[in-house]
């Protein structure tokens, strides 16, 4: 039984699961990490590096486990002020692509996630008034990864066009 299946299956109420959310883009110098809550958490990612996340108002809908080609998601974190403000027009300006990891942990073990990482592309990334940043991000998208791209076109197969 891995980490994660305990944690859901309620085997022990003292352990619980901590989502930690990743901005990362190429234009930028640094990330953006966070967790729920008040407290900052010094997380160790899958390499063995140690990373601080800080603690913010945050709310995760995590991925359904479906066969869907696509899966869109949508992550909202809170407080954050005008320097992500300035990241997200930085990532626009350089029309660089970003992206948004998931790792979830068990609360009695922070030294490494405790399933796989989510890696995700962020669509459209929009900081409200409130000073809420909302992430929607891909999930899975099967439909537009480059190892399709130019394979299935009405030349090489007709079939395509019926659908």
């Amino acid at each position: 039984m891995t980490i994660l299946a305990e944690l859901h299956s309620g085997h022990d109420p003292t352990v619980y699961r901590i989502p930690a959310l990743e901005l990362s883009c190429s234009a930028w110098s640094e990330t953006i990490r966070n967790i729920p809550g008040w407290d900052d958490l010094t997380l160790m990612h899958e390499d063995g590096q140690p990373f601080e996340y800080l603690g913010a108002g945050l709310d995760i809908a995590l991925p359904s486990k479906s066969d869907a080609a696509q899966q869109r998601l949508i992550f909202a974190i809170g407080g954050l002020n005008g320097f992500a403000e300035e990241l997200i027009e930085q990532a626009n300006d350089a029309k660089a692509i970003i992206f948004l990891t998931l790792r979830m942990y068990a609360s009695n073990n922070l030294s490494a996630p405790a399933s796989r990482p989510l890696k995700m592309m962020v669509d459209s990334p929009e900081l409200r008034p409130d000073g809420t940043l909302q992430v929607s991000c891909s999930y899975r998208d099967l439909l537009s990864r480059r190892f399709l791209q130019g394979r299935f076109d009405t030349i090489r197969t007709p079939g395509v066009a019926l659908f």
